[in-house]
Parts: structure tokens; sequence; C-alpha cells
């Protein structure tokens, strides 16, 4: 039985449990508001993060763009432009990379942000959402597609700076900038869907979570758990409009399409795209809208989803309009589950790229064909030329590979000037493709040489074919400015047959036949087997020798001497002997023409062994210390370590004339030390055991120059002159040098700098430290008995 005291013990316990349960009920209920408040900072954040997605998409698309209408047209607005929407990703990866660090620089992720074109209300929720919830699940997957795009977004800011130099260089080099371009914007478009999948996942996730712990807040809570219900409806409301919002103004289609592909929702920018209306456009299955061409691409690209075997596919196709006109579209498609397992959705992110495409297609062009006479080029034509070949060994039919020579064109562009000829080429150009079957392909390979593939020919017809080309061009009367030329070609023949070689031959046998026509009189044609093409190199090859033989026996040929002028020192001065040949007139023919001949066939040791001679000759006579000179460079070809007496002949002939062997230093190209290396240096060790020095020759030319640097006891780098004389004009060239320079000091060489043409060049190498320098600006070449020309007395 219950006593007064009993009763205000239980009074007092109840009190104390009504007490307990409010405070447990207002501790919950704050807990549920702190909850709720945090979940609807977290839904308002992602939607501000699929806002900002928007801008950064915006920014890349219409960076992209404004870059190719630049590479078309030049124009700096495009340029202009072009970088300004740059600035929108790039604020959004820079804010993003503050956030990263480990103190918080808030007002430096704030600047990054409001770069990216962000609203300065949402930014203070991205911030909050990024620094407490980077790691959490979703968010986390939607922050590394984020950090996949920075190389991107850098190469895509590295290209923007390479756009105004590219312009001005190749048409091949503007398509290749085209392709990295296509390659960046695709390789974005992976992690934008990414980022808003996941992104689009984290927000629908929290909205069910946020929905789940209201009701049983209201259960618990009663009319607390209303009030917060209410609040909770009113922020999801506003978090889907703003989804929403950004949904419909994001800058490129999207389409949420079911497992039929049905378009179960559309914005507006899809719509715009298609010129559909949602409401006809959301009772079509997406293949209806796909060209009938391009259907088995979606069919494959999505079964590759369905097999997981990627998250997201990307491809181009194109889709019908409701004109029925089409247009040319990127689709990035990732798959999702709707709901539930068993519901599935795809994602299509769909941007129209026709005007890229119609870009790439002219550029492509402009790379494959000539721009005069709208002909195929070289480079295509090679590419047909493998096709003719692999058409002939898989099929045994017969084609001809004809290369065709105007024989007066220089002439027309020497007398009339530059225009006169390109109305000529296009003129020759009309004329021959009117008497040319639909298969057969004609090319201009370059000045007035054309190419020609004739299509399941053989010679026979081929020789009638180009005998009516070689006879319709000499009846055509060419007048310039009241005054009529005759013009000719010269034609050479070659089949391609299964038993064919390949291409370069096919080439080499078509150009050696157009030569023989040329030789023997021009404006006629050659037919020649790729058996004959040893004829005719032989037949080029023993007039060459016949030259060459002659000039040496005959002394036609001359040293010619230039100063290798000492930066650091007046003291020290060396010189460099070039050979040079007299033609049948008395007439100076370049090296150029006659050194590469002599290597080619062989001949070039003749020649070095006459300079030796001539060299050490004239020392014996004229020392150089007499002459104010310290060393004396002799230039050695690679073709002539070929020869085993070679090294034993310039021993013998420096022991004859009995001159300072530490006055002779011998260049020696990079690549040809490297393919002769065991025989470079063994001819190195023996004359250097005399006192001569070496010089590595072109240094940097060569692909492996570092490598092999130490392997041979060489005292001078020359650097090759492709790099010198333009590098006070070129960072690239000047880097190079600079390089060149540095290593070969570390190394303990002496550095010179081949073809020094003016005095900017000059100031940079001094400034290098470059022990030697060579060009014109310098000294020109001139006789070497008139350079050195004092004797001893007596």
């Amino acid at each position: 039985m219950l006593n007064e005291s009993g009763v205000k013990d239980i009074n007092s316990t109840n009190r104390n449990r009504f007490k307990l349960t409010a405070s447990l009920l207002v501790l919950l209920g704050a807990v549920a508001i702190g909850f709720t408040l945090s979940i609807i900072q977290i839904q308002s954040g992602t939607a501000a993060y699929l806002a900002a997605l928007s801008n950064w998409s915006h920014g890349v698309s219409e960076s992209v763009r404004q870059s190719e209408i630049y590479l078309r047209s030049g124009d700096p607005r495009a340029l202009k432009l072009a970088r300004d929407k740059y600035q929108l990703p790039l604020g959004h990866m820079l804010g993003r990379l503050i956030l990263e660090r480990d103190v918080l620089d808030y007002d430096s992720a704030y600047r990054g942000f409001l770069q990216g074109g962000n609203h300065p209300d949402d930014i203070s929720r991205m911030i909050w959402l990024f620094r407490f919830f980077q790691n959490a699940p979703y968010f986390k997957d939607a922050v590394k597609a984020w950090q996949s795009s920075d190389p991107w977004i850098v190469r895509l800011g590295n290209t923007l700076d390479k756009l105004p130099h590219t312009r001005q260089k190749s048409l091949i080099e503007v398509e290749v900038l085209q392709s990295e371009l296509d390659e960046i914007t695709q390789k974005l478009a992976q992690p934008q869907t990414e980022f808003q999948v996941k992104m689009s996942l984290a927000s629908r996730v929290l909205a069910i979570l946020l929905s789940i712990v209201s009701v049983i807040f209201f259960l618990l809570l009663g009319g607390i758990a209303t009030l917060l219900l209410k609040k909770l409806t009113s922020t999801i409301r506003i978090s889907e409009y703003k989804f929403r919002s950004t949904f419909e103004n994001a800058a490129v289609g999207i389409a949420q399409l079911d497992a039929d592909g049905r378009i179960k929702d559309a914005n507006s920018a899809l719509c715009d795209i298609l010129n559909y209306n949602f409401t006809v456009l959301s009772q079509l299955r997406y293949n209806q809208l796909i060209h009938p061409e391009d259907s088995n691409i979606f069919i494959e690209e999505r079964a590759i989803l369905d097999k997981g075997l990627s998250e997201r596919v990307s491809f181009k196709q194109r889709l019908h309009r409701i004109d029925s006109s089409v247009i040319w579209v990127q689709t990035t498609m990732s798959r999702f589950e709707w709901g539930n397992p068993s519901e599935i959705r795809y994602i299509c992110i769909i941007e129209d790229v026709s005007e890229q495409q119609r870009l790439s297609k002219e550029l492509s062009y402009q790379a494959r064909h000539d721009n005069l006479t709208g002909l195929i080029n070289r480079r295509a034509f090679d590419g047909y030329l493998s096709e003719s070949l692999l058409k002939a060994r898989s099929e045994n039919f017969v084609h001809c590979l004809c290369f065709i020579d105007l024989d007066q064109f220089k002439v027309i562009n020497d007398t009339l000037g530059h225009f006169a000829g390109d109305q000529l080429l296009l003129q020759v150009t009309q004329l021959f493709s009117r008497q040319l079957r639909k298969s057969d392909l004609l090319a201009r390979l370059g000045g007035d040489e054309f190419g020609l593939i004739l299509d399941c020919c053989e010679p026979e017809q081929a020789i009638k074919t180009a005998e009516n080309l070689r006879n319709s061009l000499s009846e055509f009367p060419f007048s310039w400015d009241g005054r009529a030329f005759n013009i000719g070609c010269s034609i050479g023949i070659t089949p391609i047959m299964a038993t064919s070689t390949d291409e370069a031959s096919l080439l080499q046998a078509a150009d050696s036949a157009c030569h023989m026509a040329k030789e023997q009189g021009r404006n006629r044609v050659i037919l020649t087997y790729q058996g004959d093409k040893e004829l005719a190199a032989r037949r080029i090859q023993m007039e060459w020798i016949e030259r060459i033989r002659r000039a040496i026996e005959t002394d036609s040929l001359y040293l010619d001497a230039q100063k290798l002028v000492s930066l650091t020192s007046v003291q020290h001065t060396h010189i460099e002997v070039l050979v040079r040949m007299l033609g049948e007139n008395n007439e100076i023919i370049p090296p150029g023409a006659f050194i590469p001949a002599a290597e080619r066939f062989n001949l070039v040791h003749l020649l070095d062994r006459w300079v030796i001679e001539k060299v050490c000759s004239h020392l014996q006579r004229y020392p150089l210390e007499l002459n104010g000179f310290d060393v004396c460079h002799i230039n050695i070809s690679g073709k002539s370590f070929d020869q085993e007496d070679f090294t034993d002949f310039t021993l013998k002939t420096i022991a004859h004339y009995n001159i300072p062997a530490n006055k002779l230093c011998f260049e020696i190209t990079e690549t040809a030390a490297v393919s002769n290396l065991n025989v470079v240096r063994n001819f190195m060790e023996k004359l250097r055991e005399l006192g001569s020095s070496f010089a590595l020759d072109d240094f940097g030319a060569g692909l492996s120059s570092f490598a092999y640097l130490k392997q041979f006891p060489v005292q001078y780098l020359k650097i090759d002159g492709v790099f010198v004389k333009n590098m006070a004009n070129d960072k690239t060239d000047k880097a190079m040098v600079r390089a060149i320079s540095d290593i070969g000091k570390t190394l303990g060489k002496v550095i010179v700098a081949e073809f020094v043409e003016d005095e900017p060049a000059l100031k940079c190498l001094q400034e290098m430290g470059v022990e030697f320098a060579q060009g014109y600006h310098l000294h020109k070449p001139e006789r070497l008995d008139g350079l050195v020309n004092k004797s001893r007395v007596g």
C-alpha cells in the first residue's frame, strides 16, 4: 500500500520521467532538426554542383568550338572568346584544388568557384559540402570523376596557347591540333557524365533518406515531425526545382531512356537540337531518331553497358531532326538503376558536333588534296597506291603506276611568273581528267609532277593512255599575254602486279622511268618493270662515277676554307676545309649535288682520300702556325669507313708529308659514328695516339646523341646548324643549343656552333659560353691557297 511518501516518490519519479522524456524529445527534436538541416544543406550543395557542372560543360564546349572557329578563320575574337570560356572549367579546378589542401583558404576557394561562373549564394554550400563530405559515398565518386578531368583541362589550356603558332604552319599540323581538340572533347565528356550521374544519384539517395528519417521522426515526435516534414517537403521542392532548372538549362542535350529505348525525359536543349517539341519527342523510341547506317553503333555501345564492360560509353552518330535533316552528335551514355534493380534507365548526354564534323572533314580534305588543282596530294596518293598493290595481290589484277613530269613548266614559271604557272597546272589537270576513266586516279605530287594510277590496266593499254595524254598536251595551245608556248611531258610507267615488291619500289621504278624519258629527249613515254630499275640506276651511277673520277684525275676539285672563330680567346682560330667541284664549263657544282651522289654510289671515299692528300700536302708547304691558325678540320664521310684500308691510308699520308698530326681535326657526323661504331672508334684511337683531335659533326640531329657521346674520344661537338641558324627567334632551337652546350661542357667537350648567320645568334652563343662559332656572319668560305699561303723562309 502506497503512502504519501510513496505517492510523492511516484509523482516525483513520473515528473522526472516526464522531464527526461521531454528532454529526450527535445534532444531528439534538436537532433532531428540538425540532421534535417544538414541534409537540406547537402541537397542544396549537390544542386549547386549540378548547376556548376552546367557552367563547366558550357565553358569546355564553347572553348573548343571557338578554338575550331579560330583554326578555320583566324578570327582573333574567336581566340579571345575561347580563352574567356576556358576560365569557367579552370576556375572550378582551381577552387577544388584549394579545398583539397590541409588548411582551408576560404577566400581563394571562393574566388575560384566565382571564376567558374557559380552564383555567390551557392558557393558557400559547395565549399561546406566538399570539406565535410568529399569522402562520402557517391559524392566521393563524383569528386574522383571531377579530378580525372584535370589533365585534360590543363591540356586544353596548353592547346589554346598553341593556337596562334599552329595556325601559321602546315595543314597537317592544323589537322593534328584539330584531332587534339576532338580528343580533349571526348575525354572530358566521360568525367562530365560520371560526375552528373554520381551527383544526381547522391541527390536522389539523400532525398530518399531524408523522407525515411522524416517519417520516423514524425512517428516519434508528432508535431515536431510534421513541422520538419513541411520544411523538408519545401526543401525538396526547391532542390528538385533547382535540379530541374539545371537539367533544363544545360548547354548540351540530355535524354533519359528506359530499358526499351523509350524517351522518358528530355531537356529543352535536346528538343532544340532535334527541332522536336517535348510532347512529340517523349512518344518516340531513341532508335527512331538514329540514322539507319548508325543504328548498329547505338546497339553495340549499349551492349557494352549492359554487359558491365564499362560504366560509360562515348560515340559519334547521326540523328534525324523532325524535318528529316541529319546532324552529327557526340553521345555519352551511362546505365543506372531507377528505383530498384529490375528497372534500368540510361542517361544520354548529346552534343551537336555537326560544325566540328564539317570542320574536321574540311581539314581532312585539305590535308589530302592539293589546294591549287583539287587533286589528291602525295600523302593520299601513297595510300591509294598501297590499296592498288593489295588489290593486285588479292585479286590478281594488273594496274599501272605513272609518273608525269611537265617539260616546259620551269620556263613558264620563270618567264611569266607563278600565277601563269598555276593557270597552266589547272588547265593541264582539266585536260588530263577529261581523258581518264572514273576508276583512274590522278594526283599532283608536287611542283610540276603528277602521279596516275590506271586501275585494272595492262601495260600495253597504259602506254596508249599515256601517249594520248602526252599527245593531247603537245597539241594543247597554252597562251599568255599574247605569247604561245608548246608544252610537253615525260611519262614513266611501271606495272602494279601481284609480284611487285612494295610501294617504295614501285615509286622508284616509275620515277626512274620518268627520268629516263627526260634523259632520252623529253616528251616521251617509257615503260619499265621493277627489274629494269637496276639498269636505270646503273646508268645514272656510271654517269656519276665517270664525272667524279674525271674530276679527281683532272684536278677539277679544289678546296675552300672557312674559319672557326673563337668566342673566348682571340688567340685561337681553326679552319675547316670544304671540297668543291668544277663542271665541264668550269661552273661550280654545289656539294649538295655531287657529295650525296658519291655517297650513294660508294665513291665518297675517293673524295675523302683526295681531300686528306691535298690538305697534308698544302700544310707541309704552308704550316698553319705561320698563318695564324691552330687546327685544320677535315670532314670524313661515314661511307669511307666501309673501306678496310681507309685508316691505314690516313696514317700513311700524315707520315708521308711529315706534318704534325695535332694540327688535324677529323669531323665525323653523329649518324655515321653511330652506324660504324667499332670502325670509327678504332680510327679515332689510332689517330689520337698521333695527336689528332676529333669533332662530332651535326650533333643533335640523331636520336641517340647523348647515349653514344661517351663512347667516342671526341674533343669538339659541332651543334647541328638547323638549331643554330634561327635560335635567336625560336625558343625551342635556343633551348636545344643550350642543352647540348651544357651537357657537352659537363663531359669536357669544346662546343662549336655552325650556321651562325647573324649577330643576334652570335650574341646568344656568347652568352651561353660556346667556345667556337662558324658561319657566313663571321667568315665566308674562300680558297684554301688564298687563306693559308705563308711558308717557311728557305
